[in-house]
């Protein structure tokens, strides 16, 4: 190999990992996620509303996917009047995971995970068989009618 190519290797390596200037990265990855949450909690509280903890990584094509239908305007309506909503950074299944083991590790079969929180942080439901784990093959319309199907009624 050339010196040329020697250096071009690293850089292909680098650039296949930055993201685009328009992606759309659900997760702070450096919120604190255990204050974010018990925050949300308090919220719901005063708002009579659940907490929907949304698990995952910004490297995670599927969980971006889900952070950019998350911003949809009629599934962001049907989220805001129901829940306040935290994204919970997993890293690379290396950050938060006390979080994830306090709700059953809903991402132990895949991210993104989502848990639903009572207003008093009791969970009330998880994604336990990684349901979401393929959110990029679902259409947005896809979502809001699992959402419908599988959440609603846990809040009627």
């Amino acid at each position: 190999m050339t010196g040329v190519q020697t250096c071009a290797l690293p850089i292909l390596l680098v650039a296949s990992n930055v993201w685009s200037a328009g992606e759309y990265l659900p997760y702070d990855e450096s919120a604190n996620a255990e204050i974010e949450l018990a925050n949300a909690i308090t919220e719901a509280g005063k708002e009579n509303k659940h907490v929907l903890i949304e698990m995952g990584a910004n490297w995670c094509p599927d969980c971006r996917t889900l952070g950019r239908y998350f911003q949809r305007e009629d599934i962001k309506a049907w989220l805001d009047k129901r829940f306040i909503v935290v994204a919970v950074d997993v890293g690379e299944w290396d950050k938060n995971l006390e979080i994830a083991e306090r709700y059953g590790n809903p991402i132990s079969e895949g991210i993104p995970s989502l848990v639903v929180l009572d207003s008093e942080g009791v969970m009330q439901f998880a994604t336990l068989a990684g349901e979401l784990a393929t959110a990029r093959e679902m259409s947005g319309d896809d979502l809001i009618d699992w959402l419908k199907e599988q959440i609603q009624p846990i809040l009627d």
